[in-house]
């Protein structure tokens, strides 16, 4: 079947280009003050506790204590999230029994070839998001007694709501997870449940009861310029409440259906594979064995897009949630809580029906050929591994001015 004997080595090395190509771009745009999601970063607890400011701080410390450049710090540290982001998907895919629609999921434009493709989506704090929910999900699918991923989430969420707190839309992938994962849900287990809760309901009290107000984000900005540097643009928005963020949203019918096209494509294929599929009995609690596998994914998915009318980074929204979406799937399949009928007529009609040409072609329509913007109002890209590899030269100058200390 044409070059799908050879996945695992298209795969890797897939991977090692999207890698390559992360670490270089974070490079070039360390520097780049109006990048968004570098200054991202620069957000710390120096003006009073505040969202986002957790690995902000923790990067602050390091800074001071060696005396490095603070970009150089989080440099470091965004390089490290994201290869150890990319070998944990490398690990979770490489092996998957696959099929031509498998193959589509994973070149897909709106998982891991969409950073770089936009690179405004690039360097953001949701791979923390994805490194947690692989790490839970191989936890609780991979042990017989599920304690250990129970205390695992309990003590990794609550630090990622104070990372990233909008991965609080993204929780029902990890509440499907607990749940299927249960053998016996009684009184008991529920009780355990919520202890194991509090700290994030904690945490989510904290971020309520804890606006920043503007006075906070000026004394947060001059403890940056004592060390060189300057506040951004996501620094400004720490003060705005949500009616802030949702007033810069204004949805026309030509955003709606673009976005209608986007996730027809780009959820397609991974939709057709969950609705032919199943759980393994033996492997999850029973009172949700009976309930279709697709609805376990269409309540999370349809729930983070809430962020859509929160947000006007919906490229970035619909990149998240296809990503939590595959990340569940394939470490479910791969630990055989869910079994993929491959004898379905729609998958043998695109393993075997289909002349390996049509194949390519399509693949490169499907995967190859477009990718969303990270903001709802901008038109599709196109060609975005060729466009990765295409603006490389343009920030090559960047990485020379990188600075280590800060002398």
């Amino acid at each position: 079947m044409f070059f799908l004997k050879k996945y695992e080595n298209l795969f890797l090395f897939y991977i090692l280009i999207v890698s390559v190509l992360s670490v270089y771009y974070l490079m070039g745009l360390n520097i780049v003050i109006t990048n968004n999601a570098i200054a991202e970063w620069l957000i710390n607890y120096q003006g009073g506790f505040v969202r986002r400011g957790f690995l902000g701080e923790f990067i602050y410390q390091i800074s001071l204590f060696f005396k490095l450049n603070l970009r150089f710090v989080f440099l470091i540290l965004q390089i490290f999230l994201y290869l150890t982001y990319y070998y944990l998907i490398y690990r979770l895919l490489k092996d998957i029994s696959f099929n031509y629609l498998i193959l589509v999921t994973i070149f897909s434009p709106l998982f891991i070839l969409f950073p770089i493709a936009e690179l405004e989506a690039l360097g953001r704090k949701e791979v923390v998001l994805f490194i947690i929910l692989i790490l839970s999900s191989n936890i609780f699918f991979y042990n017989k007694k599920n304690n250990l991923g129970l205390f695992f989430i309990s003590l990794s969420f609550p630090i990622l709501l104070l990372i990233f707190e909008t991965s609080i839309f993204y929780s029902f992938f990890f509440i499907f997870i607990i749940l299927i994962s249960c053998k016996e849900l009684n009184k008991k287990y529920f009780i355990k449940l919520f202890y194991l809760s509090l700290p994030t309901l904690i945490v989510i009290l904290l971020l309520v009861l804890n606006p920043h107000s503007i006075q906070d984000t000026e004394r947060m900005c001059d403890s940056l310029k004592k060390i060189g540097e300057s506040c951004g643009m996501p620094t400004f928005f720490l003060s705005k409440k949500i009616g802030y963020h949702m007033n810069e949203v204004s949805w026309k019918f030509e955003h709606i259906l673009r976005y209608l096209t986007i996730f027809i494509l780009g959820f397609g294929p991974l939709l057709i594979l969950i609705k032919n599929s199943y759980f393994n009995v033996d492997k999850v609690n029973k009172n949700f064995k009976q309930i279709p596998l697709i609805y376990y994914f269409l309540i999370p998915v349809f729930t983070s897009f809430i962020m859509m009318v929160i947000a006007v980074d919906s490229g970035r929204w619909m990149h998240i949630s296809y990503t939590c979406s595959i990340i569940t799937y394939y470490v479910m399949l791969k630990n055989q809580v869910i079994i993929l009928n491959q004898n379905n007529s729609l998958i043998k009609f695109f393993n075997k029906k289909i002349k390996n040409v049509t194949k390519i072609i399509i693949f490169l329509i499907v995967c190859m050929s477009w990718n969303p913007k990270a903001v709802y109002h901008e038109d599709l890209g196109s060609l975005p591994l060729f466009r990765a590899i295409e603006k490389s030269n343009t920030y090559y100058d960047n990485i020379l001015l990188i600075k280590i200390s800060r002398n």
